[in-house]
């Protein structure tokens, strides 16, 4: 017959492996630090691929021939950087312009910033035109070598990305109407600690 202690010992581990069943299941979506798959754009192996670099240090920007202030890693250090990779033939890159200007007058003082990075393997040279027609309001600059496209895994335009303060990369390849909600919870999680200063 076994000893109380034992019987005990038993007892509390079924108790704590009830427990364990009682809670319920994580997904990856529901992680912390992640994001909905819905609110991303791509078939599964096109997402891996991003998804490798989402939790990794924000990639590097190879960008040339900026139009309004040319922004380099000091000046987004510490920031919410919202990167959205477009190209000037791209119809829905450009339909998205308005909201890419509401977005960056909502959250520029609260030290989020915008980049729009012009790539594609063509009709680059048409940027600064195509800014101007469109009345793009936040910093836009060049991806003329296509290195930060291959470096971010741009596969289709638009492509936005959202690094946190920490310069980690929280979100790759977001539906444009989903920025906003990665924006706001970034917020959230790491308020700032002083106005921003343009």
């Amino acid at each position: 017959m076994p000893s109380r202690r034992v019987v005990i010992g038993l007892v509390a581990l079924v108790a704590v492996g009830i427990g364990v069943s009682l809670l319920p299941a994580r997904s990856a979506t529901t992680q912390p630090g992640t994001f909905p798959d819905d609110w991303h754009f791509g078939r599964p192996q096109q997402r891996a691929q991003q998804n490798a670099l989402v939790g990794q240090p924000m990639p590097k920007l190879d960008l040339a021939d900026w139009i309004g202030q040319p922004l380099t890693e000091a000046d987004l250090k510490g920031k919410i950087v919202i990167v959205d990779f477009w190209a000037t033939w791209c119809g829905p890159c450009l339909a998205a312009v308005p909201h890419n200007n509401e977005i960056y007058a909502k959250y520029k003082d609260k030290g989020v910033e915008l980049i729009g990075v012009c790539t594609s393997s063509r009709d680059q040279e048409k940027m600064a035109a195509v800014a101007k027609q469109h009345n793009m309001a936040y910093p836009v600059a060049r991806d003329p070598q296509l290195a930060s496209q291959k470096a971010w895994a741009v596969m289709w335009y638009p492509t936005y990305a959202v690094v946190d303060r920490k310069g980690t990369l929280r979100a790759l390849g977001l539906k444009p109407n989903a920025v906003d909600k990665v924006v706001d919870a970034l917020l959230e999680e790491q308020p700032a600690t002083q106005p921003a200063v343009r």
